[in-house]
């Protein structure tokens, strides 16, 4: 009985540490950059043709934005079926309501990195936060390509030689950099408290772009 009983516990933390989460598992491959009682955002790099062991996936609704070019990456579930994410373009991004699940990854292509950013508010309507979408053509006005109950995520332009102030509302924002200027390297996050302002500056040829996540509900309560 003794033997059994070391066997179950030895089991137990092995299966602890393969479901690990991933920034704690694998810090390489995931680091988290930003958090707060809001949002947490984590970059992620898969390196090419790697594969990268069992560990646990957010069960938080979440937007993938993506910020190089991708080929197809497989996720394997652990008690489940395996998926294959399709090929993604840089400035694209995608919404997902979150499972709690554990998986293995293999990157079938050339080194890929994108931010996963995690919604920390309080859920609402979680099925409907579901979607990819591409990088539209630039404008001089913002252009809304996610509106949810939760949160809405638009795009921003700064014209090349111009300056563009932000104001978040009466909830917070985040802004991502989708393409590098002066000011912000590709995927730099940068955090405006409800009622604040920034200023985007663009010194470059070219017209760079930002996805503006605004948060429509409070952080969640800590589960007791």
């Amino acid at each position: 009985m003794q033997s059994i009983g070391i066997i179950a516990v030895v089991f137990s933390l092995v299966a602890g540490v393969a479901a690990q989460d991933a920034a704690t598992l694998l810090p390489r491959n995931y680091r988290v950059q930003f958090e707060n009682d809001w949002v947490r955002v984590t970059s992620v790099r898969y390196g090419a043709n790697e594969k990268l062991p069992e560990h646990t996936h957010t069960e938080l609704p979440s937007a993938y934005v993506y910020l190089t070019d991708s080929g197809p990456v497989a996720f394997r579930h652990v008690g489940g079926p395996a998926v294959t994410r399709q090929p993604v373009k840089a400035g694209m991004f995608r919404v997902f309501r979150g499972i709690k699940e554990t998986h293995e990854v293999e990157n079938m292509g050339a080194a890929t990195e994108f931010l996963r950013v995690e919604l920390k508010t309080e859920g609402r309507d979680p099925a409907t936060i579901r979607g990819k979408f591409e990088r539209p053509a630039v404008s001089t006005e913002p252009a809304v390509q996610f509106d949810h109950a939760q949160f809405t995520v638009s795009r921003v332009w700064v014209q090349p030689g111009q300056k563009l102030v932000i104001k978040a509302d009466t909830q917070p924002a985040l802004l991502i950099a989708m393409a590098a200027d002066a000011d912000a390297k590709t995927g730099r996050e940068r955090w405006l408290a409800a009622g604040s302002t920034t200023q985007l500056a663009n010194g470059g040829p070219a017209p760079v772009d930002f996805l503006r996540i605004d948060f429509k509900t409070p952080p969640a309560r800590p589960r007791s």
